[in-house]
Protein backbone atom coordinates (compact mmCIF):
# COMPACT_ATOMS: atom_id res chain seq x y z
CA UNK A 1 0.00 0.00 0.00
CA UNK A 2 1.60 3.85 -1.07
CA UNK A 3 2.70 5.23 2.07
CA UNK A 4 1.76 8.69 1.00
CA UNK A 5 -1.56 7.31 0.08
CA UNK A 6 -1.77 6.36 4.27
CA UNK A 7 -0.42 9.39 5.35
CA UNK A 8 -2.71 11.40 3.37
CA UNK A 9 -5.91 9.96 4.44
CA UNK A 10 -4.88 9.90 8.29
CA UNK A 11 -4.17 13.87 7.87
CA UNK A 12 -7.63 14.33 6.63
CA UNK A 13 -9.63 12.27 8.30
CA UNK A 14 -8.34 14.03 11.52
CA UNK A 15 -8.87 17.64 10.27
CA UNK A 16 -12.21 16.70 8.68
CA UNK A 17 -15.78 16.44 10.40
CA UNK A 18 -17.79 15.22 7.19
CA UNK A 19 -16.52 12.22 4.84
CA UNK A 20 -18.65 12.43 1.74
CA UNK A 21 -17.92 8.85 -0.28
CA UNK A 22 -19.31 8.90 -3.76
CA UNK A 23 -18.48 6.68 -7.11
CA UNK A 24 -19.36 5.86 -10.53
CA UNK A 25 -22.79 6.00 -11.69
CA UNK A 26 -25.05 3.23 -12.74
CA UNK A 27 -23.26 1.54 -9.41
CA UNK A 28 -22.58 -1.92 -9.14
CA UNK A 29 -21.76 -4.03 -5.88
CA UNK A 30 -17.80 -3.40 -5.89
CA UNK A 31 -18.49 0.46 -5.80
CA UNK A 32 -21.11 0.23 -3.46
CA UNK A 33 -18.90 -2.71 -0.87
CA UNK A 34 -15.98 -0.43 -1.20
CA UNK A 35 -17.71 2.73 -0.36
CA UNK A 36 -19.48 0.87 2.59
CA UNK A 37 -16.06 -0.61 3.74
CA UNK A 38 -14.62 2.84 3.43
CA UNK A 39 -16.79 4.31 5.97
CA UNK A 40 -15.34 1.85 9.07
CA UNK A 41 -12.11 3.71 8.44
CA UNK A 42 -13.67 7.37 8.52
CA UNK A 43 -16.36 6.57 11.48
CA UNK A 44 -12.74 5.02 13.24
CA UNK A 45 -11.59 8.79 13.11
CA UNK A 46 -15.28 9.88 14.44
CA UNK A 47 -16.21 11.53 10.98
CA UNK A 48 -19.58 11.96 10.00
CA UNK A 49 -20.13 9.29 6.86
CA UNK A 50 -22.23 10.29 3.52
CA UNK A 51 -22.46 7.75 0.76
CA UNK A 52 -23.75 9.39 -2.11
CA UNK A 53 -26.35 7.95 -4.51
CA UNK A 54 -28.35 9.25 -7.02
CA UNK A 55 -28.72 6.29 -9.41
CA UNK A 56 -32.35 6.37 -10.71
CA UNK A 57 -32.07 2.55 -11.59
CA UNK A 58 -29.81 0.33 -9.86
CA UNK A 59 -29.00 -3.48 -11.39
CA UNK A 60 -30.31 -6.21 -8.65
CA UNK A 61 -26.99 -7.42 -6.86
CA UNK A 62 -26.43 -3.80 -5.96
CA UNK A 63 -29.93 -3.53 -4.69
CA UNK A 64 -29.88 -6.40 -2.65
CA UNK A 65 -26.91 -5.61 -1.07
CA UNK A 66 -28.01 -2.01 -0.06
CA UNK A 67 -31.05 -2.57 0.74
CA UNK A 68 -29.00 -5.51 3.36
CA UNK A 69 -27.12 -2.60 4.25
CA UNK A 70 -29.34 0.37 4.57
CA UNK A 71 -29.74 0.70 8.52
CA UNK A 72 -26.26 1.07 9.00
CA UNK A 73 -25.23 3.47 6.26
CA UNK A 74 -25.98 7.07 5.79
CA UNK A 75 -27.22 7.18 2.38
CA UNK A 76 -28.21 10.18 0.79
CA UNK A 77 -28.85 11.43 -2.71
CA UNK A 78 -27.22 14.51 -4.56
CA UNK A 79 -29.83 17.16 -3.34
CA UNK A 80 -29.76 15.75 0.28
CA UNK A 81 -25.88 15.73 0.24
CA UNK A 82 -25.52 19.37 -1.14
CA UNK A 83 -27.58 20.70 1.61
CA UNK A 84 -25.07 19.12 4.04
CA UNK A 85 -21.90 20.18 2.32
CA UNK A 86 -19.63 22.70 4.48
CA UNK A 87 -16.26 23.69 4.75
CA UNK A 88 -14.65 21.07 6.75
CA UNK A 89 -16.17 18.56 3.83
CA UNK A 90 -14.02 15.76 2.16
CA UNK A 91 -14.95 13.87 -0.41
CA UNK A 92 -13.45 10.16 -1.36
CA UNK A 93 -14.41 8.89 -5.05
CA UNK A 94 -14.22 5.28 -5.24
CA UNK A 95 -14.04 3.09 -8.09
CA UNK A 96 -13.49 5.48 -10.93
CA UNK A 97 -11.36 8.53 -11.29
CA UNK A 98 -13.45 10.03 -14.16
CA UNK A 99 -15.13 12.89 -13.68
CA UNK A 100 -17.70 12.50 -15.91
CA UNK A 101 -18.79 9.49 -14.53
CA UNK A 102 -19.81 10.69 -11.23
CA UNK A 103 -22.91 12.48 -10.16
CA UNK A 104 -21.07 15.05 -8.12
CA UNK A 105 -19.82 16.87 -11.12
CA UNK A 106 -20.75 19.68 -11.38
CA UNK A 107 -20.06 20.72 -7.49
CA UNK A 108 -16.65 19.47 -7.11
CA UNK A 109 -15.54 23.06 -5.62
CA UNK A 110 -17.31 22.75 -2.86
CA UNK A 111 -15.12 20.11 -0.80
CA UNK A 112 -12.18 21.26 1.03
CA UNK A 113 -10.32 18.23 -0.48
CA UNK A 114 -11.08 15.53 -3.48
CA UNK A 115 -9.10 12.39 -3.08
CA UNK A 116 -9.83 9.31 -5.80
CA UNK A 117 -9.33 5.57 -4.85
CA UNK A 118 -9.43 3.70 -7.74
CA UNK A 119 -7.79 0.13 -9.62
CA UNK A 120 -8.53 2.28 -13.22
CA UNK A 121 -6.22 3.57 -15.36
CA UNK A 122 -6.06 7.44 -15.88
CA UNK A 123 -7.11 9.39 -19.29
CA UNK A 124 -7.86 13.12 -20.33
CA UNK A 125 -11.45 12.52 -18.40
CA UNK A 126 -9.45 12.06 -14.91
CA UNK A 127 -10.80 14.39 -12.18
CA UNK A 128 -8.52 18.01 -12.16
CA UNK A 129 -7.49 19.26 -8.63
CA UNK A 130 -7.34 16.10 -6.87
CA UNK A 131 -5.34 13.02 -5.07
CA UNK A 132 -5.12 10.45 -7.12
CA UNK A 133 -4.32 7.12 -6.37
CA UNK A 134 -4.73 4.19 -8.77
CA UNK A 135 -3.63 0.54 -8.27
CA UNK A 136 -4.21 -1.10 -11.37
CA UNK A 137 -2.99 -4.32 -10.64
CA UNK A 138 -5.58 -4.26 -7.70
CA UNK A 139 -9.19 -6.83 -8.78
CA UNK A 140 -11.05 -4.07 -7.35
CA UNK A 141 -11.81 -1.43 -5.41
CA UNK A 142 -13.04 -3.69 -2.46
CA UNK A 143 -9.65 -5.00 -2.61
CA UNK A 144 -8.09 -1.61 -2.19
CA UNK A 145 -10.52 -1.08 0.77
CA UNK A 146 -9.76 -3.63 2.56
CA UNK A 147 -5.88 -2.94 2.58
CA UNK A 148 -6.61 0.63 4.32
CA UNK A 149 -9.03 -1.43 6.92
CA UNK A 150 -6.16 -3.88 7.78
CA UNK A 151 -3.38 -1.14 7.39
CA UNK A 152 -5.16 0.89 10.08
CA UNK A 153 -6.78 -2.11 12.47
CA UNK A 154 -10.11 -1.21 11.78
CA UNK A 155 -12.85 -3.14 13.29
CA UNK A 156 -14.78 -4.81 10.46
CA UNK A 157 -18.44 -6.83 11.09
CA UNK A 158 -19.52 -9.90 9.14
CA UNK A 159 -22.05 -8.03 7.11
CA UNK A 160 -19.51 -5.56 5.45
CA UNK A 161 -17.04 -8.31 5.15
CA UNK A 162 -19.53 -10.03 3.11
CA UNK A 163 -20.68 -7.64 1.01
CA UNK A 164 -16.74 -6.52 0.27
CA UNK A 165 -16.20 -10.11 -0.48
CA UNK A 166 -18.90 -9.72 -3.49
CA UNK A 167 -17.06 -7.02 -4.83
CA UNK A 168 -14.14 -9.06 -5.36
CA UNK A 169 -16.16 -12.06 -6.71
CA UNK A 170 -17.91 -9.65 -9.00
CA UNK A 171 -14.85 -7.79 -10.74
CA UNK A 172 -12.76 -11.35 -10.69
CA UNK A 173 -15.52 -12.66 -12.33
CA UNK A 174 -15.95 -15.42 -9.53
CA UNK A 175 -12.23 -15.03 -9.43
CA UNK A 176 -10.98 -16.06 -12.85
CA UNK A 177 -9.31 -13.62 -13.96
CA UNK A 178 -7.11 -10.53 -12.37
CA UNK A 179 -6.62 -12.80 -8.96
CA UNK A 180 -2.86 -12.44 -7.62
CA UNK A 181 -1.31 -12.94 -4.24
CA UNK A 182 -2.29 -9.99 -2.85
CA UNK A 183 -5.99 -10.37 -3.65
CA UNK A 184 -6.12 -14.02 -2.22
CA UNK A 185 -4.75 -12.68 0.97
CA UNK A 186 -7.22 -9.94 1.19
CA UNK A 187 -9.72 -12.10 -0.09
CA UNK A 188 -8.54 -14.35 3.19
CA UNK A 189 -8.43 -11.39 5.68
CA UNK A 190 -12.73 -10.75 5.09
CA UNK A 191 -12.91 -14.32 5.94
CA UNK A 192 -11.48 -13.65 8.98
CA UNK A 193 -13.58 -10.92 9.74
CA UNK A 194 -16.82 -13.52 9.11
CA UNK A 195 -17.29 -12.98 5.45
CA UNK A 196 -19.11 -15.65 4.13
CA UNK A 197 -18.72 -16.51 0.30
CA UNK A 198 -22.27 -18.66 0.22
CA UNK A 199 -23.86 -15.39 1.55
CA UNK A 200 -21.97 -12.99 -1.31
CA UNK A 201 -22.80 -15.17 -4.11
CA UNK A 202 -26.83 -14.94 -3.11
CA UNK A 203 -26.42 -11.22 -4.68
CA UNK A 204 -25.39 -12.58 -7.96
CA UNK A 205 -28.77 -15.03 -8.05
CA UNK A 206 -29.59 -14.54 -11.82
CA UNK A 207 -33.35 -13.28 -13.04
CA UNK A 208 -34.01 -16.10 -15.45
CA UNK A 209 -35.45 -14.00 -17.95
CA UNK A 210 -32.38 -11.61 -17.97
CA UNK A 211 -30.42 -14.61 -18.60
CA UNK A 212 -32.38 -15.54 -21.33
CA UNK A 213 -31.81 -12.37 -22.58
CA UNK A 214 -28.07 -12.09 -22.50
CA UNK A 215 -28.56 -15.89 -24.02
CA UNK A 216 -29.67 -14.27 -26.90
CA UNK A 217 -26.55 -11.65 -27.38
CA UNK A 218 -24.38 -14.63 -27.10
CA UNK A 219 -25.98 -16.88 -30.08
CA UNK A 220 -25.31 -13.62 -32.17
CA UNK A 221 -21.54 -13.72 -31.09
CA UNK A 222 -18.41 -13.84 -34.19
CA UNK A 223 -15.61 -15.85 -33.43
CA UNK A 224 -11.94 -14.74 -34.66
CA UNK A 225 -9.56 -16.82 -32.96
CA UNK A 226 -9.14 -15.56 -29.41
CA UNK A 227 -12.04 -12.67 -29.55
CA UNK A 228 -15.47 -13.20 -29.10
CA UNK A 229 -17.61 -10.21 -30.40
CA UNK A 230 -21.50 -10.29 -29.09
CA UNK A 231 -23.72 -8.01 -31.00
CA UNK A 232 -27.19 -6.92 -29.45
CA UNK A 233 -30.33 -7.32 -31.44
CA UNK A 234 -31.30 -3.73 -33.63
CA UNK A 235 -33.34 -1.82 -32.03
CA UNK A 236 -33.81 -3.38 -28.63
CA UNK A 237 -32.67 -1.52 -25.45
CA UNK A 238 -29.99 -3.00 -23.38
CA UNK A 239 -28.77 -2.48 -19.46
CA UNK A 240 -25.21 -1.84 -19.21
CA UNK A 241 -25.16 -4.68 -16.46
CA UNK A 242 -26.43 -6.62 -19.30
CA UNK A 243 -24.02 -6.03 -21.53
CA UNK A 244 -21.02 -6.13 -18.58
CA UNK A 245 -22.37 -10.11 -17.64
CA UNK A 246 -22.79 -10.58 -21.13
CA UNK A 247 -19.06 -10.32 -21.59
CA UNK A 248 -18.03 -11.65 -18.81
CA UNK A 249 -20.19 -14.83 -19.39
CA UNK A 250 -18.34 -15.00 -23.28
CA UNK A 251 -14.62 -15.29 -21.51
CA UNK A 252 -15.49 -18.37 -19.48
CA UNK A 253 -15.96 -20.57 -23.11
CA UNK A 254 -12.43 -22.75 -23.88
CA UNK A 255 -9.95 -20.36 -26.26
CA UNK A 256 -11.74 -17.05 -25.89
CA UNK A 257 -9.17 -14.69 -23.99
CA UNK A 258 -10.98 -11.06 -24.97
CA UNK A 259 -14.94 -10.55 -25.33
CA UNK A 260 -16.94 -7.82 -26.37
CA UNK A 261 -20.80 -7.23 -25.99
CA UNK A 262 -22.05 -4.45 -27.86
CA UNK A 263 -25.64 -3.02 -27.98
CA UNK A 264 -27.81 0.03 -27.69
CA UNK A 265 -28.72 1.75 -24.55
CA UNK A 266 -31.03 4.05 -25.72
CA UNK A 267 -32.04 5.17 -29.23
CA UNK A 268 -29.09 6.83 -29.02
CA UNK A 269 -26.77 5.48 -27.38
CA UNK A 270 -24.11 2.52 -27.72
CA UNK A 271 -22.43 0.36 -24.83
CA UNK A 272 -19.63 -1.29 -25.16
CA UNK A 273 -18.22 -4.08 -22.65
CA UNK A 274 -14.93 -5.56 -23.36
CA UNK A 275 -13.53 -8.29 -20.99
CA UNK A 276 -9.90 -9.35 -21.80
CA UNK A 277 -6.76 -11.81 -20.61
CA UNK A 278 -5.66 -11.88 -23.63
CA UNK A 279 -2.99 -8.95 -25.31
CA UNK A 280 -5.59 -6.54 -25.99
CA UNK A 281 -5.92 -3.60 -23.25
CA UNK A 282 -9.18 -3.38 -22.73
CA UNK A 283 -8.86 0.08 -21.24
CA UNK A 284 -6.39 1.79 -23.75
CA UNK A 285 -9.12 0.30 -26.67
CA UNK A 286 -12.51 1.70 -25.05
CA UNK A 287 -10.51 5.03 -24.68
CA UNK A 288 -10.86 5.34 -28.03
CA UNK A 289 -14.44 5.21 -28.11
CA UNK A 290 -14.47 7.48 -24.93
CA UNK A 291 -14.70 5.31 -22.29
CA UNK A 292 -12.28 3.78 -19.96
CA UNK A 293 -10.72 0.97 -17.32
CA UNK A 294 -8.05 -1.10 -16.86
CA UNK A 295 -6.02 -3.92 -18.77
CA UNK A 296 -8.71 -6.56 -18.18
CA UNK A 297 -12.16 -4.49 -17.99
CA UNK A 298 -13.41 -1.92 -19.80
CA UNK A 299 -16.64 -0.47 -21.31
CA UNK A 300 -17.54 2.48 -23.13
CA UNK A 301 -20.41 4.60 -24.22
CA UNK A 302 -20.63 5.64 -27.96
CA UNK A 303 -23.29 8.46 -28.86
CA UNK A 304 -24.85 9.56 -32.21
CA UNK A 305 -23.83 6.38 -34.09
CA UNK A 306 -25.00 3.00 -35.59
CA UNK A 307 -24.81 0.04 -33.51
CA UNK A 308 -23.51 -1.39 -37.30
CA UNK A 309 -20.66 1.35 -37.42
CA UNK A 310 -19.46 1.00 -33.66
CA UNK A 311 -19.25 -2.35 -34.44
CA UNK A 312 -16.90 -1.48 -37.75
CA UNK A 313 -14.98 0.62 -35.94
CA UNK A 314 -14.16 -1.99 -33.17
CA UNK A 315 -13.75 -4.60 -35.77
CA UNK A 316 -11.07 -1.92 -37.17
CA UNK A 317 -9.32 -1.51 -34.27
CA UNK A 318 -8.90 -5.20 -32.87
CA UNK A 319 -7.13 -5.93 -36.12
Amino acid sequence: MNRELNKLIIKELLLSKQVFLVAHNNIDLDAFASMAGFSLLAKKYKNKVYIIIDDKEIEPSTKSAILAMKSKLNIVSLKEAESLINNRSILYVLDTNKQNRICVKDILDRFKKVIVIDHHSKNPDTIKDANVYIDEKATSSCEIVASLLHRFRVKVPRSYATIMLGGIVLDTNNFMYKMTRNSFYYCYYLSTKGADINEAQLYFKQDLQEYVNRSKIIANTEIKGEIAIATGKQGRIYKSPDLAKTADLLLEFKGIKTSFAIGHLDENKVGISVRSVGKINAGKLMEYFGGGGNKTEAAAVVENKSLKKVYEELQEKIK
